[in-house]
């Protein structure tokens, strides 16, 4: 699906002026970009993106932000529930494919037997969702049309995002209660749960090292690229779970896409 767009950060960091010239002001349109996401995702996102620019981050002018473009009256958390990642752990697994030939991504290719090159999009989509059921298919990242797939599965190939769990039909309402086809509210239920890994040297700021640069040079001394070593990730999780594709973004992540249809999602189960 060869449609290059620009990431969600990318789009904001642009958007977004200098400390000092209007940064606070910009908080409300960051909001409404960022509106699709989780309250705290926005949040943190926002954050990051302040500090890029150079301000103080103001969690109060943070949150009345989001919380005046959504309607709601949410404070908190600031950070995801997920614990930090384990870098040792990390370590262990990725380098514990340092020796596959020709490497990782190349041994979780091969245990594929449906790719591009034998299938079209449509084909692999299908295999995914049934026939009639709505999906959230798009362009870009704000697209929000929901259409059936047998309908829209021919022109799949054109699209470069797709939400990973069927919808209930064609509209819904968002948290502000406007009419959309992929909002929260109109989705039937999860039925692939997905996972990336955001590897990068630096943060958004361009200037500010990530705390993944030692184990990128790392995998650069084992002679093992950044997909090989997300191909390791997903290959170990594949002890743990059902798994049904992994996409390209693009740009530098592997998208892997997990069968949960049914699973528990209380604290401590399988996702």
């Amino acid at each position: 699906m060869g449609l290059t767009v620009r990431s969600l950060t990318s789009r904001l960091l642009d958007s977004a002026p200098e400390a000092g010239s209007g940064l606070n002001e910009w908080l409300a349109k960051g909001a409404r970009m960022t509106s699709d996401l989780e309250p705290y995702k926005s949040f943190d996102m926002l954050a990051e993106i302040v500090q890029a620019k150079g301000g103080r981050r103001d969690d109060r002018a943070i949150w009345r932000a989001i919380n005046k473009i959504r309607g709601t009256d949410y404070n908190g958390p600031s950070q995801p529930k997920w614990q930090e990642p384990s870098l040792e752990l990390i370590e262990e697994l990725t380098l514990l494919r340092a020796w596959d030939v020709p490497g990782a991504l190349a041994t979780l290719e091969s245990r594929s037997t449906d790719t591009l090159k034998s299938r079209n999009a449509g084909e692999i989509v299908s295999k995914l969702f049934a026939p009639d059921s709505y999906i959230a298919t798009g362009f870009f990242p704000d697209c929000t049309p929901v259409s059936k797939l047998a309908t829209i599965r021919d022109n799949l190939h054109k699209m470069a995002f797709l939400v990973p769990n069927p919808m209930r039909g064609k509209i819904g309402l968002t948290q502000e209660g406007k009419e959309s086809g992929r909002c929260l509210s109109n989705v039937l239920h999860r039925r692939f749960l997905v996972t990336e890994f955001d590897f990068k040297p630096v943060k958004p700021d361009g200037i500010t090292p990530t705390i993944w640069v030692p184990l990128l040079e790392l995998w650069k001394a084992h002679g093992m690229t950044v997909l090989d070593a997300q191909a390791a990730l997903i290959l170990f999780l594949m002890g743990r779970g059902p798994l049904a594709m992994v996409t390209f973004s693009g740009s530098a992540s592997l998208h892997a896409w997990w069968y949960c249809e049914g699973e528990s999602e209380h604290e401590g189960s399988r996702i």
